[in-house]
C-alpha cells in the first residue's frame, strides 16, 4: 500500500510540473481578417540607415489576404535584393513568408504568427535554422522596430532593423 500512496504522489507531482507546460504549447493562435488588418501599416517604403548600405523594405497590398514585401540594399548605385516575402492569412493563420536570395533553395520558409500586442507582431518558425523568430513592432505611423533572432552555433542572436517610413 505504501509504494501505491508513493507511485501516486510521483504522477500528482509529475502531472503539476508537466500540464502548465503542455498548457503553453496549446496556446491559442487563432487569428481573423480583423487581426490581418492590423497590418496594414506595413503598406509603404521603410528605410534603415547603415554605414555598410541602406536597407529598403517596400509592401503592398496584393488582395484582402495578401500583402507583397521585398527588401533590398542600395549602395551607391547598386541595389542588390535580399528577399521576398509574403505575408498572408489563411484560415485562422496568419504567415510571414520570405525567400531570402540564394537560401533554402529559393523556397519560402514559414513563419506563423503566434502573438499581437498592441502593434508588436511575433511571428515563429522553430524548426528553421535562424532566424526563429521575425518581430515587427510598429512604433508610430513612420517609425517600425523589426528583428530577427534564434540561435547561431548554440549562442543566441538577435539582428535588428530600426526603419523609417519615407513613402
Amino acid at each position: 500500500m505504501r509504494a501505491y500512496h508513493a507511485l501516486f504522489q510521483l504522477k500528482k507531482r509529475l502531472l503539476i510540473v508537466l500540464l502548465p507546460l503542455c498548457c503553453g504549447f496549446l496556446q491559442d493562435t487563432s487569428f481573423n481578417q480583423k487581426d490581418f488588418e492590423k497590418l496594414k501599416p506595413i503598406v509603404g517604403t521603410w528605410l534603415n540607415k547603415r554605414e555598410r548600405g541602406d536597407i529598403y523594405e517596400t509592401w503592398m497590398r496584393k488582395s484582402e489576404k495578401e500583402f507583397a514585401g521585398m527588401s533590398y540594399t542600395l549602395t551607391n548605385a547598386d541595389t542588390t535584393p535580399l528577399e521576398k516575402v509574403r505575408l498572408y492569412i489563411q484560415g485562422t493563420e496568419i504567415v510571414y513568408a520570405p525567400v531570402a536570395a540564394g537560401q533554402n533553395g529559393d523556397k519560402e520558409v514559414l513563419f506563423k504568427l503566434k502573438s499581437i500586442k498592441g502593434n508588436r507582431f511575433v511571428f515563429e518558425n522553430l524548426h528553421h535554422d535562424f532566424p526563429k523568430r521575425i518581430v515587427y513592432d510598429f512604433k508610430s505611423g513612420d517609425l517600425l522596430f523589426a528583428y530577427i533572432e534564434g540561435e547561431v552555433n548554440t549562442k543566441s542572436r538577435r539582428v535588428d532593423y530600426p526603419y523609417k517610413r519615407i513613402h
